[in-house]
């Protein structure tokens, strides 16, 4: 072979592995990145925070509820809770979430939203309505019990063990102690705390604030930092908690407990829809970037208003400082892991 032609065909292989080259980087640019993922996750979602509530459970029935609660505008004079359901809750506003009319409906429309958006939830309340609940969509709940020591004095440790024992709740939540004046660190909630660490049962507990002007519909409510925590964590380290409402808006202390116990979760309930949006969004982007977007729940806190479900959820979806991935953890995934869900989505024996 000449000369010539042995350059001929070197230069006819580098050509041919250049355009074989440019094959392989043009597809990569073609294939999906992580940035290019769906932007949002229709996925089946775990909703931690849902109540079993009646229609009047938060004024006449048919309340409506307008988000983004802010600007009070209250002058200390007269009734707070009349000012807080005509001028805050029921406020005019684009788009009011509407309040079912009767304990049927309210239950039914849950269950219709709930099927729309492939939920299932852990549903807190009292036995007899979380009852009534579960026998209407048994695939849909998980059953919880509500625990205030001072409103529900029959409610025991010993009571609490047997009923999960026997299968008919799987977790305590909401604890709500907070808005009779008992913190978590209180001496009183000690024996429950011994007892759900001791039988492995799931906690959720109410951290934070409460409704806006909570003391006047509830003399004896004080905000709650998740700093109480600490001492009951470090005292009963296998406890399984999460923190409701995020602690917001305590986040130092949160992420400061997030740090020092990495199987503390929490749920970012009520948070969509009672904060202004930007506000809601700035809490969760300071989480995610504090590296604990494994450690954050979905939560309603569905109560009087079942499309307050799909609002939680839209919010999520439409934050664009999330992965795919971290949408689809933040929705279900997370709190797969914290429930000890197995591969087709059914608790532990």
């Amino acid at each position: 072979m000449s000369a010539s032609a042995a350059m001929s065909e070197v230069e006819t292989d580098m050509r041919l592995k250049i355009f074989a080259l440019a094959g392989i980087v043009a597809a990569a640019a073609a294939a999906p990145t992580s940035a290019e993922e769906p932007a949002t996750y229709d996925g089946p979602v775990i909703d931690m925070h849902l109540h079993a509530y009646t229609a009047d459970g938060n004024g006449p029935p048919g309340t409506p509820l307008c988000p983004e609660l802010s600007e009070f505008a209250w002058d200390g004079q007269g009734s707070w809770i009349e000012h807080f359901g005509a001028k805050v809750l029921s406020r005019p506003c684009l788009k009011p979430i509407a309040g079912s009319l009767t304990d049927e409906a309210l239950r039914d429309e849950t269950i219709t939203e709930m099927r729309r958006l492939k939920v299932r939830g852990l549903l807190g309340g009292s036995e007899e309505r979380v009852a009534d609940w579960m026998q209407a969509a048994p695939d849909l709940f998980w059953p919880a019990r509500h625990l205030n020591p001072q409103r529900d004095p029959e409610t025991t440790p010993e009571s609490l063990a047997a009923d999960f024992a026997a299968g008919e709740i799987v977790a305590i939540a909401e604890i709500t102690g907070q808005y009779s004046g008992i913190m978590v660190d209180d001496p009183r909630m000690e024996p429950f705390w011994s007892m759900a660490e001791r039988e492995g049962i799931p906690v959720g507990v109410h951290i934070g604030l409460g409704p806006p002007g909570a003391v006047h519909m509830y003399p004896s409510f004080r905000a709650q930092s998740p700093s109480h925590l600490a001492e009951v964590l470090g005292k009963h380290p296998k406890l399984r908690v999460f923190v409701m409402h995020g602690g917001y808006p305590y986040i130092d202390d949160l992420k400061a407990l997030l740090w020092v116990h990495p199987d503390l979760m929490i749920d970012i309930a009520v948070l969509q829809f009672a904060l202004p949006r930007a506000e809601f969004h700035a809490f969760l982007a300071e989480l995610v970037r504090a590296g604990f977007g494994d450690r954050i729940m979905f939560g309603s806190d569905q109560m009087n208003w079942p499309g307050a479900i799909g609002l939680g959820i839209e919010a999520v979806n439409e934050a664009d400082y999330l992965t795919y991935d971290q949408k689809k953890a933040i929705l279900h995934d997370n709190a797969a892991r914290f429930l000890r869900l197995d591969a087709d989505g059914k608790l532990p024996d």
